[in-house]
């Protein structure tokens, strides 16, 4: 502590009051001394919690790999025939198996030029009207007597409509104007047409065309188009690239990736040894050195490491055959309390039954109905075969108009979808298929990306493509028969014989059920074919090792949980011992303070008496000396 500005320190004492200050000081600051050793502790304890957090955090994205059954088919290897002509890769969970299929057109994007040729961008092309027409839409660019080649194209770029405008050097000195699709595909053609005598006529340069693939021969075979030559939508989770056109098939294989799943495993030993390692040392006594780690002792951390090894060794309610239960795939628990990982046995497992192990793993859920699926389990609480009844299928909102005449004057309407409202308008004359078309690019022009026209039967069919009563648009009086409001219809039935909520083809279970949505695909037709009440057959839900892990580890990490208890109390402890030492410190200064007054004014208080004294003994000798 700093020392006052003024102190005698002993000056008429003889006294070193600085030091006798600091001593007393140093006594009195014995329990702030020992509260300063107990907040050392907890803070050991706080950040033991922090690693233990560092260290399930690790643990749990390491077992979310492998806690989904579904999810294993990641776990997989596309392979192609001739990997020049057709790239493979995987994306999603593919089933195994092979496909096929001779590559016979490369997807092109549609591409002309003009006829005309300029000797640099600085031409002049000279005043008129360029159109562009694409999806029926013209598109014009105006230009003057002044506009060069090269401001023609930056304006033809800044029209936005997916062509590209760029000038070609043919020759030296000698360019021409190229526009070229954006995307490839058949649906990429577009035309171009000029009244500037410079830019001539325009040539097709590449037809645009969709890539072509033929699966199978004769008059079986199936012709398959794509507007892409990346196609990620022929085989489910696999993406293919082509490159080039084959004359022989090409075979795109999947087969399970064996090391794949056996890595991801082991990762999940591994990590699991190293969380109980931790724990073991944080909660370990050494009696030769009478050391203990920051958490000897302690409930919480000892029930946490009883239970992480609980959980990866007990048996898979619901399961049947070989593999129940972790050591039946070579994760057996050693005397000592950590894990060894069989590989041999494993990889001998997954080549007898794959699924089975990723049963025994992640969670699984199967459904006797194609029309019904799984979307969402919140537990393992949901674990059982469960019944599936519904009384309504989902639907659209849809019309269809009266048979279509086409109109003899110009007739427009509106449709309103959300906030948003297209104005369409049907020219006088046009026929269904162009009534259809300039209603769909009424839509799309106002942003309704969802409501889409198709013909049916001879009339016009408007349909909302998302299910439910969420959804709903409305239509203007016209005379095609379309107006009104429509709106969807959700789901209802029941799960396990309760009664569920539906919100369009979602159907939610309720009470013991909550946490259960199924996705039902059954149409109205259906369920009126079945008198009223459809059954949907089963759900069976199995939640495997790695899945019933995850629900446990997440009341670990999560709010409120294992974790977050200890730290806040172990937190709530150091700030106990701060409130203590900081008023403590505060009660010390003081004293301090006063201690160096009562000393200062002994000082001063001696110093004044020694002067007394002083003067009293000048005076007498004074007088004892003086004359007799």
């Amino acid at each position: 502590m700093t020392l006052p500005l003024f102190n005698i320190g002993g000056l008429a004492s003889g006294l070193d009051t600085n030091s006798i200050v600091s001593q007393l000081i140093q006594i009195e600051r014995i329990p702030i001394n020992q509260l300063e050793y107990r907040r050392t502790f907890y803070q050991e304890r706080q950040q033991a919690w922090d690693d233990i957090a560092t260290r399930i955090s690790a643990l749990r994205e390491q077992e979310q790999k492998l806690s989904d059954a579904a999810e294993w088919r990641r776990f997989s290897l596309a392979t192609s025939s001739n990997p020049d002509a057709v790239a493979v890769a995987v994306t999603g969970s593919p089933a195994t198996g092979a496909t096929s299929f001779t590559v016979d057109q490369l997807a092109a994007a549609h591409q002309v030029a003009a006829t005309g040729t300029f000797g640099a961008a600085t031409d002049l092309v000279g005043a008129g009207t360029f159109t562009l027409t694409v999806g029926g839409t013209n598109y014009d660019v105006t230009t003057t007597s002044t506009t060069t080649v090269g401001e023609l194209v930056s304006q033809i770029n800044g029209l936005g409509v997916g062509v590209s405008a760029s000038l070609l050097q043919v020759t030296s000195g000698q360019y021409r104007l190229v526009l070229t699709a954006d995307q490839t595909g058949a649906a990429s053609a577009f035309t171009a047409t000029a009244d500037q005598a410079s830019l001539g006529t325009f040539d097709v340069v590449q037809q645009g065309v969709d890539a072509q693939l033929t699966i199978g021969s004769g008059t079986g075979a199936i012709t398959v188009n794509r507007s892409s030559n990346v196609v990620d939508d022929l085989i489910d989770g696999v993406e293919l690239t082509l490159a080039t056109t084959t004359t022989a098939p090409v075979t795109v294989s999947v087969d399970r990736d064996l090391d794949a799943a056996t890595e991801a495993v082991r990762g999940l030993v591994d990590e699991l040894n190293s969380t109980l390692s931790l724990l073991d040392d944080l909660t370990a006594y050494n009696a030769e050195a009478n050391q203990s780690g920051p958490l000897t002792g302690d409930a919480s951390a000892r029930d946490l490491e009883l239970s992480l090894r609980s959980k990866l060794s007990g048996v898979v309610p619901g399961l049947s055959g070989p593999y129940t239960f972790a050591s039946s795939v070579g994760i057996s628990l050693t005397r000592t309390g950590s894990f060894t990982f069989d590989e041999t046995a494993f990889r001998a497992a997954l080549e007898d039954d794959f699924d089975a192990v990723a049963a025994l793993f992640g969670r699984a859920t199967t459904a006797t109905d194609p029309r019904v699926s799984v979307a969402a389990v919140r537990d393992s609480s949901l674990d059982g075969v469960h019944a599936v009844e519904i009384t309504q299928a989902a639907s659209v909102a849809s019309v269809t108009g009266t048979t279509y005449t086409a109109p003899t004057a110009d007739e427009t309407f509106d449709i309103t979808s959300g906030t948003k409202t297209a104005t369409v308008t049907i020219l006088a004359g046009s026929d269904l298929a162009t009534a259809v078309q300039a209603i769909n690019d009424a839509l799309s022009a106002a942003g309704i990306s969802t409501v889409k026209a198709t013909s049916s039967g001879g009339a016009i069919r408007i349909d909302e493509t998302r299910y439910g009563s969420a959804f709903s648009f409305t239509v203007a009086a016209n005379s095609f028969g379309l107006a009104g409001t429509f709106t969807g219809t959700d789901v209802a039935g029941t799960i396990g014989g309760v009664a569920a909520t539906g919100t369009g083809r979602s159907l939610q279970g309720t009470g013991t059920l909550d946490g259960l949505i199924l996705t039902i695909t059954a149409s109205p037709a259906e369920v009126a074919a079945a008198g009223g009440t459809l059954s949907l057959g089963t759900v069976s839900i199995t939640s495997g090792l790695a899945s019933r892990f995850d629900e446990y580890l997440e009341t670990v990490e999560g709010t409120d949980g294992v974790i977050d208890r200890a730290r806040d109390r172990w937190a709530s402890q150091i700030e106990l011992l701060d409130d203590r030492i900081e008023d403590l410190e505060d009660r010390i200064a003081m004293r301090e303070e006063i201690l160096r007054r009562q000393f200062t004014a002994m000082e001063t208080a001696l110093s004044r008496l020694t002067a007394t004294s002083q003067s009293l003994g000048a005076a007498l000798a004074g007088l004892v000396g003086g004359p007799g």
